[in-house]
């Protein structure tokens, strides 16, 4: 796994290989073209090949790399059916924000459906339902590393943002208490942001949402 922070949110993008020669590429923040190239000369030295574009969430600063991953590679991002008005948001977002947007490719076929199971080569991921930060917000857990793609649920030390359009601080803190902290303590936190973290660490001080129900979202 390779994670690598771009664009001007410090997004984290993650690379996962395939086991066979192929990597997933989930959340692309790719915005210019030094991010680019750092990414081609990965694909050069690892000898992986892209073989799909998941999404945890469909906020502006997960999607930058959209364009640029179906133009060169032919892959359509796959994600929740419910982000997909966050999808459609994101252009409106970077207006907003004053930021360069290329048009985003139409989405895969396939919709991401909560407990299923996605395959590629060896990879597995178990995708879990997570809103509250995004309506359609998703996880990816990789039971075989011992590791979940959070997106930005769960954080170092704080927890996804809520005052953006579909968001729900309580079915955030539902999706941390239920989904997240429903695995075992030693699983590593990939976040959409920051460092990584690990469940047990969370669980026990998170100030915002933790075991004891004393975390300032669980008493709002």
């Amino acid at each position: 796994m390779i994670v690598q922070a771009f664009n001007a949110f410090s997004e984290n993008t993650v690379l996962l290989p395939d086991g066979g020669g192929g990597v997933v590429v989930i959340d692309p923040g790719f915005s210019t073209v030094q991010e680019w190239n750092w990414f081609d000369d990965v694909l050069s030295s690892q000898g992986w090949e892209p073989r799909a574009v998941l999404l945890t969430h469909a906020h502006l600063d997960h999607v930058m790399g959209c364009h640029g991953m179906h133009r060169r590679f032919g892959l359509k991002p796959m994600l929740h059916a419910l982000d997909e008005p966050t999808y459609a948001m994101a252009p409106r977002a970077a207006e907003l924000y004053g930021i360069s947007l290329d048009p985003l490719p139409e989405l895969h076929g396939r919709r991401l459906e909560a407990d299923e199971t996605v395959e590629f080569g060896s990879l597995r991921l178990t995708v879990r339902f997570t809103p509250g930060h995004a309506p359609g917000h998703v996880v990816f857990v990789d039971n075989q590393a011992d590791r979940v793609i959070g997106g930005d649920v769960l954080f170092q030390g704080s927890i996804g943002r809520t005052d953006l359009p579909g968001g729900d601080a309580s079915a955030l803190a539902r999706s941390i208490e239920d989904v997240l902290y429903g695995l075992p303590d030693h699983f590593e936190v990939v976040p959409g942001h920051g460092p990584s973290t690990t469940i047990g660490a969370e669980r026990t001080s998170n100030p915002y949402v933790n075991a004891e129900g004393t975390g300032m979202l669980q008493q709002g």
